[in-house]
């Protein structure tokens, strides 16, 4: 039998963008370039201050003339109401639609045909998007067996009964952990407002577009790119330890204190965590890690699933 897994993300929720002006106002406002994202295709993409600090980030979905932001659920008021500043002098309004959409994550072998069952169509690639009379799917990585499905209050239980039928029901720290290790991480309020894109990888997961023009924090953001000296980023992490793993927590370096601090983290049983971590490049790279006062959890890091440009570390001069 394929191992086909299902959980409630109820930690998550959306925003959403209606009105003539809705695609205008954000594309002013967010990283990613929202003329690309459609009924068929959306984007990830982040939310800055001036400063070009990300206070949320986010996959962005169009449907039925609707715009909705998915991110975690406790990011929903704060993001809104930066964005209510701005958008009274636009013909658009921007809603915590959180509870019009019930949530679930589905991933393994079976997954695909479980999708192509409900929509009639398997989405392809990241982030390509598949509609049904209830709701609407997309395509959580580029592998086709992660799925994100979102349906309306009055089909959530039958589409309960379909999952069953097919899949097995899991928990949310499996499904983090499958994000954590693709190198993917979603900014909560113990982290919002403080690093830049690039520290978080975003540039690398597609999360930013460097052509589409002016947007809030875009100098900024730009300046990274190109000047070449992104000195911290994020790295994927396993630690074994008895006291737990939160975010925020710092990571110490044996030669020096501070160097990184936890951004997400999952348990995999055993007082075993995978995570992800801003951390300075130099400690990561040369250094032995471990959690703060707790010298005795190692930090592992293993291998991006991605490449990240080497110029944003060390711009080469032609």
């Amino acid at each position: 039998m394929n191992q086909t897994y299902f959980c409630p993300l109820d930690d998550t929720g959306c925003l959403s963008l209606t009105g003539q002006d809705a695609q205008m106002f954000l594309q002013g406002q967010v990283t990613c370039d929202v003329s690309q994202v459609s009924d068929t295709q959306g984007q990830p993409g982040a939310y800055c201050t001036p400063k070009g600090n990300v206070i949320a980030n986010f996959d962005l979905v169009s449907h039925q003339h609707t715009f909705l932001l998915h991110m975690p659920l406790n990011m929903i008021a704060s993001v809104q109401m930066a964005m209510a500043k701005y958008i009274v002098f636009s013909k658009a309004e921007v809603k915590d639609s959180s509870d019009h959409w019930c949530r679930f994550a589905l991933w393994g072998e079976a997954a695909a045909v479980f999708v192509a069952q409900l929509t009639g169509l398997e989405p392809q690639g990241r982030l390509s998007i598949g509609q049904f009379d209830e709701g609407f799917v997309w395509a959580n990585n580029s592998a086709g067996n992660e799925y994100v499905i979102y349906c309306q209050p009055k089909s959530k239980a039958a589409l309960i009964q379909k999952f069953e039928e097919q899949a097995i029901v899991s928990n949310l720290q499996t499904w983090e952990a499958l994000q954590i290790n693709q190198g993917r991480v979603y900014v909560t309020p113990e982290i919002s407002d403080s690093y830049v894109p690039q520290m978080l990888n975003l540039q690398a997961t597609g999360a930013i577009n460097f052509k589409k023009g002016c947007y809030t924090g875009q100098e900024i953001v730009a300046r990274m790119q190109y000047l070449g000296k992104l000195k911290r980023h994020l790295f994927i992490g396993q630690v074994n330890t008895a006291h737990g793993l939160a975010v925020g927590q710092q990571i110490d370096a044996s030669k020096r204190k501070n160097v990184g601090r936890v951004t997400s983290a999952a348990s995999t049983g055993d007082n075993t965590y995978t995570f992800t971590a801003v951390i300075n490049r130099t400690e990561a790279e040369e250094d032995q890690l471990h959690l703060h006062e707790q010298e005795g959890a190692t930090v592992r890091l293993l291998p991006l699933p991605y490449e990240i440009d080497p110029q944003v570390f060390e711009r080469m001069k032609l």
